[in-house]
């Protein structure tokens, strides 16, 4: 496929944004509005009520985008090009971090097999994804677990494999985590990660922070060199990571320019507001991307044997 020119990109969004944003809005009706009905004695008082980060507007968007399921680019597409790496089947099983909607562990299922563990660390897609697997069937096969990932608690050598699309960012001690994966894997389980990292040790640029600002989880960038320093002081076979930044733009892009030019205009503007606000959030990533504050990387690392210990460490001498 053709690539995306890079200054498309606002471009792109300032259309899309901007054609909403002129059109009048509907007259609203003069009729007075219905008392509101008296509190019950009963009813508890400043009850915190949690924000709702994915509702189904939201939602119907986003599936739209990227698929049935998914809520992140390149939807089931970009899960089967990378499944071939891991050389799954039904006798293997595998640990999904960021299961999200369970599009993910649905098409792995399918094309492979596998069992697949979920983990997601967003309390509401954790609940809705759990919903879609028992409509699936898979919540056996493949169940979903809400865990915010920051004290991972798993079975040692249990999988032969872990995967991760986009989810690892929000996580704050990042080496806890891949301690516990590492530990959680077989002789040769391999891990299969994209996450986004900082370009450098310099504080999140200003663009960055935009970005950060609308994500239902704080993201928790560390910067790229410090994330491959950690995995290569784990016990794992680190390859050459991928910057893979360009190509991943390109997917949000094209998907967006696909995504509305498959609508009708009375159609698309029955959910301006909704495309609109997910258009933003988009916009921001790509900002930080193409003015060089995030950078998209691929990870691809395998579990190397235990290191067998010296007599003295077994001894307990110094």
């Amino acid at each position: 496929m053709a690539s995306v020119a890079k200054g498309k990109s606002k471009g792109l969004i300032g259309k899309i944004t901007g054609s909403f944003r002129k059109k009048k809005a509907k007259p609203v009706s003069k009729k007075a509005a219905p008392k509101p009905e008296a509190a019950s004695p009963f009813e508890k008082k400043d009850r915190p009520v949690e924000p709702v980060h994915w509702p189904p507007n939201r939602l119907n968007v986003i599936e739209k985008l990227w698929g049935l399921g998914y809520t992140t680019p390149g939807g089931a597409e970009r899960v089967k090009l990378l499944l071939p790496l891991l050389g799954l089947d039904e006798k293997k099983s595998l640990l999904l971090l960021g299961a999200g909607l369970g599009g993910i562990s649905e098409t792995m299922v399918e094309d492979t097999g596998v069992w697949v563990t979920g983990y997601e660390p967003d309390k509401e897609l954790a609940k809705l994804g759990q919903e879609s697997m028992k409509r699936a069937g898979l919540q056996r096969k493949a169940p979903i677990r809400f865990d915010s990932m920051e004290d991972l608690k798993l079975k040692p050598k249990s999988f032969d494999a872990m995967m991760s699309f986009d989810a690892i960012h929000s996580v704050v001690d990042k080496k806890a985590l891949f301690s516990a994966v590492v530990e959680s894997l077989r002789l040769d389980g391999e891990m299969l990660f994209i996450s986004y990292v900082l370009p450098n040790t310099n504080p999140p640029s200003e663009k960055t922070q935009i970005w950060s600002k609308h994500q239902s989880l704080k993201p928790q960038l560390w910067p790229a060199e410090a994330m491959l320093g950690m995995l290569k002081s784990l016990n794992l076979d680190v390859r050459p990571p991928d910057d893979i930044s360009h190509e991943y733009r390109n997917v949000v892009l094209r998907a967006w320019t696909q995504f509305l030019s498959g609508m009708k205009k009375d159609e698309l503007l029955s959910v301006a507001a909704d495309v609109v606000g997910e258009c933003e959030r988009w916009a921001d990533l790509i900002t930080a991307i193409d003015t060089g504050g995030i950078k998209v990387m691929k990870y691809h690392c395998i579990k190397l044997p235990e290191k067998r210990k010296s007599v003295n460490e077994l001894m307990g001498g110094s």
